[in-house]
């Protein structure tokens, strides 16, 4: 397997990165796998990568750079960008707020977890991020914990598995648009099966969160009012992706449209604030997007040892007659081991993406199968890791320690055993 010292970048950069969350952990430091940057752990990679390829300098430039510019990375980082801003935009016109009101005023008292884990879940779906989920609605079931006598770490728990379910499917999340884009697949395809699974464990999470809630004591606050309008833009962004339409002219349709709907309903909303907002928007992209074009130059100097192993696998997969249900296992266990190690989601898939695809190619498995499970399995792990950004939010808000959250992401268990029963039902068409 001499193909493994072209993963040495690799296994660097999470060292780095885990090693130093680790030290900081030690010395009591708040929040201690997000003091370095993988910004900055990422560079060290890059030049092992550089000494571990052969070949003339001008070769390995071009090498990285193919890799940073490829179609693929590009069009990421620039939906990245538009997610980010029609995400901003949407929160400062308070379309965030009418969607938290709609889903509380539809809820009964007997089933606040379950309006909790479905407002969490919609407005993740909505604008794509699990972490700007949770702290939208991590304060709310922090509050209706308090009042109906259930605890805050199964509050935080059900909104963190809200979030999860938002962040897997929402079309503007970036571990959607990471997972179909490393794939080359097809994203109607792609959220079909995904949505399949995702919904069946959603529904059995249900009884538990019922179950778990208990009787409820106290009045609740059912919230505000929902606007119809204000709630619009998702509705126009989700119609317009389901209908085909590009993802990036989705995005930009969308965001032109919120922005005149807060011209139109938005006190003190104008031009300038709809610049800030996407401005705000952009920046709080930067991270990702920088990073993305890193990896995707650092994927240009394993491409060889990527293709190494996917021939080995899929060689191995051929010659032992395995069925594809082996390589949708290999993926999952893949990117489950990068997201460990990494505690990002959309980094983990970056750095599998390559070898997934290849390996996937080989085998005959379709491309929306590859990036249902890439983003599935991801996104299930990135919930219970407890020094993931998610728990570490959640808990921040709650005021508890992350352990005590683990337990109660119940949708991210669900979803774990959903998936693995759904790759092996034996009378499963694998396309």
């Amino acid at each position: 397997m001499s193909y493994l010292r072209y993963f040495s970048p690799i296994f660097l950069f999470v060292t780095l990165f885990v090693g130093a969350g680790i030290v900081f952990s030690l010395q009591g430091i708040e929040n201690p796998f997000y003091q370095l940057s993988p910004l900055v752990a990422i560079l060290p990679a890059i030049a092992l990568g550089w000494a571990v390829v052969r070949g003339s300098v001008q070769e390995k430039i071009s090498l990285f750079l193919n890799g940073l510019r490829h179609e693929d990375i590009i069009t990421m980082c620039l939906i990245f960008l538009m997610a980010g801003a029609f995400s901003e935009v949407t929160k400062v016109i308070g379309s965030v707020e009418s969607v938290v009101n709609l889903t509380l005023s539809l809820v009964s008292a007997d089933l606040l977890l379950i309006g909790l884990f479905l407002t969490a879940a919609i407005i993740s779906t909505a604008i794509g991020t699990s972490t700007g989920t949770i702290a939208a609605i991590a304060p709310i079931g922090v509050s209706l914990s308090m009042k109906a006598g259930f605890s805050p770490a199964l509050a935080a728990g059900t909104v963190l598995g809200g979030a999860m379910f938002g962040d897997n499917l929402s079309l503007i999340s970036d571990t959607t648009i990471a997972s179909v884009s490393s794939q080359e697949a097809s994203l109607p395809q792609k959220l079909k099966l995904n949505a399949k699974v995702a919904m069946i464990a959603c529904f059995l999470t249900f009884p538990l969160l019922y179950l778990f809630q208990g009787e409820v004591s106290g009045v609740i606050d059912k919230g505000g009012d929902a606007s119809f309008w204000l709630m619009s833009p998702y509705i126009i962004l989700i119609a317009l992706a389901v209908s085909g339409v590009n993802v990036l002219i989705s995005l930009f349709f969308s965001l032109i449209y919120a922005g005149g709907v807060g011209l139109i309903l938005a006190p003190d909303f104008g031009i300038l604030t709809f610049s800030k907002g996407v401005t705000d928007g952009f920046l709080g992209m930067h991270e990702i997007t920088i990073l993305s074009l890193f990896v995707g130059g650092l994927s240009g100097f394993t491409q060889k040892g990527a293709t190494q192993m996917a021939d080995h696998l899929s060689t191995w997969i051929e010659e032992t007659k395995k069925s594809p249900r082996v390589s949708e296992l290999l993926i999952a266990a893949k990117v489950s081991l990068f997201d460990i190690l990494l505690a990002n989601n959309t980094i983990a898939i970056l750095f599998c993406g390559n070898i997934v695809r290849q390996m996937g190619k080989r085998s005959g498995l379709p491309p929306h199968v590859r990036a249902t499970w890439l983003d599935i399995f991801s996104c299930v792990f990135q919930g219970l890791i407890p020094y993931g950004a998610q728990i570490l939010l959640a808990s921040s808000i709650a005021g508890i320690s992350p352990l005590s959250i683990v337990p109660h992401v119940y949708y991210c268990y669900i979803l774990l055993i959903v998936s693995i029963g759904y790759i092996l039902w034996p009378r499963r068409n694998y396309v």
